[in-house]
């Protein structure tokens, strides 16, 4: 990846590089929601997905991940995008043998890891991406891995394929405490955010809502939304 793309990609998390930003807020608005909806049964795990390719739901899970860190969580940006991973794009990845590293027993999980300057907030990206997404995450090692990982971190965001378009969130969310549904206003029509969320009311231990992403206005802006 070229080095301005990638400074430019860095610069959208805006949780981190505009702290005082009203996007910024808006992001730690949302943890204080979810802690909230955690407050009789913990959410240690989340997953975010969404119906539709390019809906932003890998940059929503960077910014998410940043703002449980600022509030003091020690918290793991997880890719589970097998398939398309762009976590990379917005963090330094260049040596990792990610996941799927430590998959193939090629390297421990501290080998793996991307230590960011961020306090608190640690990555876990893919590396070489497999041919086999759904079969692997539905293995008994991954689950090993994950459940390490949960002993590791007090927060872990999984950001993961669109659900509509393959089985992989479906076979995921089961092995976490709660999902996430990323809408694009302008891109994803009502009937598909519908059944993405039926699928995920019907997979996830606890389906929190969805994410509004509009990018028909000049600066990128969210908001949430509890599901009904």
């Amino acid at each position: 990846m070229n080095m301005g793309k990638r400074k430019s990609d860095q610069r959208k998390l805006i949780v981190h590089n505009q702290p005082l930003s009203s996007l910024a807020e808006q992001f730690r608005i949302l943890v204080e929601n979810i802690e909230l909806m955690g407050l009789d049964q913990k959410i240690h795990s989340i997953m975010i997905t969404s119906a539709d390719p390019s809906s932003g739901k890998s940059l929503i899970s960077s910014n998410l991940a940043i703002a449980f860190a600022q509030k003091g969580k020690r918290t793991l940006l997880l890719d589970a995008d097998l398939r398309k991973p762009t976590i990379q794009n917005y963090f330094d990845a260049s040596r990792s043998e990610g996941l799927m590293g430590v998959m193939r027993n090629n390297v421990t999980l501290d080998e793996a890891m991307i230590r960011t300057d961020m306090d608190g907030l640690e990555v876990l990206c893919v590396g070489l991406t497999p041919i086999n997404p759904a079969s692997i995450l539905a293995t008994k090692r991954f689950a090993e891995v994950l459940e390490e990982l949960k002993g590791r971190y007090e927060q872990i965001i999984l950001d993961t394929p669109p659900i509509l378009t393959v089985a992989d969130a479906q076979v995921l969310a089961p092995h976490v405490d709660a999902s996430l549904l990323v809408i694009r206003n302008d891109y994803t029509v009502t009937d598909r955010a519908k059944k993405a969320a039926d699928q995920l009311r019907s997979s996830s231990k606890q389906f929190l809502g969805a994410i509004f992403n509009n990018q028909k206005q000049k600066k990128e802006h969210y908001y949430y939304k509890e599901h009904s």
